[in-house]
């Protein structure tokens, strides 16, 4: 809050419109990853229901408070439900701060209201199962199409019979592995960012919030990539949504959110891509021709020599991602982790006892 806070007035559009914060899921649709993402947007759905309110431990700690032993300037926190008109229950979550940071590091707007989410979700499958996924849809559809063709030939003023019949099969298959919902959350979380970002910085003359809730907006221009992105992502495993996303996130003053199933895998080729990133903005590589490998190497550096390896030592055991060279050929290419770090396809074996890989 506070590098961003000295530069620009975001504080007061933080409080006048909400904090902007993207979750960028690496899920699949196929198989109980499905089930995870509708659970997942239904929770980060709630979220726009938490405040966050940033107060000086000069005033006493209200009750029931947990303290905060490892931070030298956040001291508690506590939190609070009320119960709103619309049967909706409202959070806040109160941060006590050390006066003297407090006075000096927290902005003007920060200090007298609190600041309530603005959350969003994109969802991008990048392993095997999503590329299975897609061509088990991309065939489907297909077939169906050459199917009609067909029956248009032979009879072009009927249908198929199997037009009126209810598939319970294809249902079945629906629910192993279903691609168009992916489109249908980043949809979904792409119109809710045009709202904001026509809020904060509107390209039409001032319209109450009432007028932009009811109009058919027009795409802001900073979400114009994202969304040519979006709609022509049907069928496609583009990890260029969620690298898009995060950066228009960070244009309009938010942040980032990076989840998998574990946390460990998927999450840390996500995350070491994003660090490699953002070491060559904050360098501003001006050779555009080898930015892109520069930035591959250097999230081969991270994987290999940073945290994310140890985590996956603490999780189940052993310093390695749960991938084989089966798997890694299915991943975008800025989510490949090297060779020498995959665990292979051990599971539950002598490696990774008791199930370690992830499945």
């Amino acid at each position: 809050l506070t590098s961003i806070s000295q530069n620009t007035n975001w504080p007061d559009l933080w409080v006048k419109h909400g904090f902007l914060i993207t979750f960028e899921g690496l899920l699949s649709a196929a198989g109980k990853e499905l089930g995870m993402i509708e659970d997942a947007a239904v929770g980060i759905a709630m979220l726009k229901n938490v405040s966050v309110q940033l107060v000086s431990t000069k005033t006493a700690s209200p009750a029931e408070s947990v303290n905060i032993v490892d931070s030298p300037h956040l001291k508690w926190i506590h939190i609070s439900a009320n119960d709103t008109l619309h049967n909706a229950t409202e959070f806040i979550v109160r941060l006590g701060i050390e006066p003297e940071y407090w006075t000096t590091c927290v902005a003007e707007p920060l200090k007298r209201a609190a600041v309530r989410f603005f959350p969003l979700l994109y969802q991008v499958g990048v392993d095997i199962r999503q590329a299975a996924a897609h061509a088990q849809m991309n065939a489907k559809n297909q077939l169906s199409s050459s199917v009609d063709q067909l029956n248009s030939s032979v009879n072009p003023s009927s249908k198929s019979e199997g037009d009126n019949l209810d598939d319970e099969e294809d249902d079945d298959d629906d629910e192993v592995a279903n691609t168009d919902v992916l489109v249908a959350f980043n949809n979904e979380a792409l119109q809710k960012m045009n709202f904001y970002a026509n809020a904060i910085s509107p390209i039409s003359p001032a319209l109450s919030t009432q007028e932009l809730g009811n109009q058919q907006q027009q795409i802001h221009p900073v979400l114009a990539s994202l969304h040519n992105h979006i709609v022509g992502s049907s069928g496609k495993m583009n990890h260029s949504i969620l690298d898009e996303a995060a950066t228009v996130a960070q244009k309009l003053g938010g942040a980032g959110v990076v989840f998998c199933k574990s946390g460990k895998d998927r999450t840390a080729m996500h995350v070491t891509y994003k660090q490699a990133q953002y070491i060559h903005r904050f360098l501003q590589t001006n050779d555009k021709n080898n930015v892109l490998e520069k930035v591959y190497n250097d999230a081969t550096k991270l994987r290999v020599y940073g945290t994310r390896l140890p985590i996956c030592e603490k999780n189940v055991g052993q310093a390695k991602y749960a991938f084989n060279t089966l798997q890694v050929r299915f991943m975008p290419d800025m989510l490949k982790p090297p060779i020498s770090t995959l665990a292979g396809f051990l599971k539950g074996g002598a490696v990774f006892k008791g199930g370690g890989i992830e499945s």
